[in-house]
Order: structure tokens, then sequence, then C-alpha cells
């Protein structure tokens, strides 16, 4: 489960899960999340700890989309 989002740069999202573990995520697959400012990266919403959601952009990502597994 999604606990908090945060960037380390302009091309790495950081997923804090609740099991304590923290993803890097090279945003080179994303390339609308990449394209936000700092500012559009900061008005997202997690939705039903399962799913990420950036109010700039039209896209909502599963966790398993995030992390890899793409075919849910």
């Amino acid at each position: 489960m999604i606990t908090n989002v945060s960037f380390i740069n302009e091309n790495t999202i950081i997923l804090d899960l609740s099991n304590k573990r923290s993803i890097q995520i090279p945003l080179d697959e994303f390339p609308d999340t990449a394209a936000l400012n700092a500012r559009e990266r900061e008005d997202f919403e997690i939705i039903d700890d399962e799913y990420l959601s950036f109010l700039e952009i039209d896209e909502i990502y599963s966790l398993k989309y995030l992390i890899g597994y793409k075919n849910q």
C-alpha cells in the first residue's frame, strides 16, 4: 500500500509503502508525470492505498503498474 509520494529529482519518484519499503521509480516510462512541474507534482492523490493520481493529468496509476507489473 502506498503511504507517501515524493520526488528526489526531475526524473525519479519515490513511493513509500506500508511495509516500510521505499521504491524509486524512473519517470522515463511515465512521460505525462515527468512533464509536470514541481508544484504540479505536489498535487497528487493516493486512492484506496493502491492507486496514484496527479490532478494535472488524466492518468491513474496502480501500484502494480508503477513497480513493473503492467499486465494487472
